[in-house]
């Protein structure tokens, strides 16, 4: 689990997410003017471009090979890229499918849980880490393919600690771009008219 933790590392680390970044942004603005979009696509697009420049930074960085997650990333980056050839289009009903999901899942847990009460405590926390592993293994990409609990959990920590870097660059860059606009316009970045 090589993470940017010494100084030189992060500081490579961040410099070439930055750098990823700004092109991936850059590449989805010739692509689909960011004026079009709404809200929610710009935060997708986005999410989407921080993503990929991670796992390309993280597979540029030594170690790299190793971990799984930013390969899954940059394979899912490139199937979606292929699959939506630039176009700008809203998935809405996606959204509505998840919150019916999970609504069904939570009246199926409630009636599981009343049958659960006269389980083994052992077979009740068996099955909590199998859940949780389960969850895991969903939330980490690539963490579906076949890897033991161990390796799992070095991945996510692994995913964990560039997320955290991740989110550190994406606030000096939230900060920068505040401090510029404040620059151009101070009354109106106050507030006034």
């Amino acid at each position: 689990m090589r993470g940017p933790s010494t100084s030189e590392s992060a500081m490579a680390f961040n410099r070439d997410l930055l750098k990823n970044l700004l092109q991936g942004l850059r590449a989805r603005a010739e692509a689909c003017s960011f004026g079009a979009m709404s809200l929610h696509e710009r935060k997708r697009a986005v999410k989407r471009s921080a993503d990929v420049a991670m796992a390309a930074a993280r597979g540029a960085a030594a170690g790299g090979a190793r971990a799984r997650w930013p390969k899954a990333i940059l394979a899912t980056a490139a199937a979606s890229s292929v699959s939506s050839s630039g176009a700008c289009k809203a998935r809405r009903g996606r959204c509505k499918r998840v919150v019916r999901r999970c609504a069904s899942m939570k009246r199926t847990r409630s009636c599981a849980a009343a049958g659960s009460a006269a389980a083994a405590s052992s077979d009740v926390a068996r099955s909590l880490v199998r859940r949780r592993t389960m969850t895991l293994r969903k939330v980490i990409p690539g963490g579906d393919a076949a890897m033991d609990e161990a390796a799992l959990l070095r991945e996510a920590m692994d995913y964990v600690v560039h997320l955290r870097a991740q989110v550190d660059v994406l606030r000096r860059v939230s900060a920068a771009v505040q401090r510029t606009t404040f620059l151009r316009d101070p009354a109106q970045s106050m507030g006034e008219s």
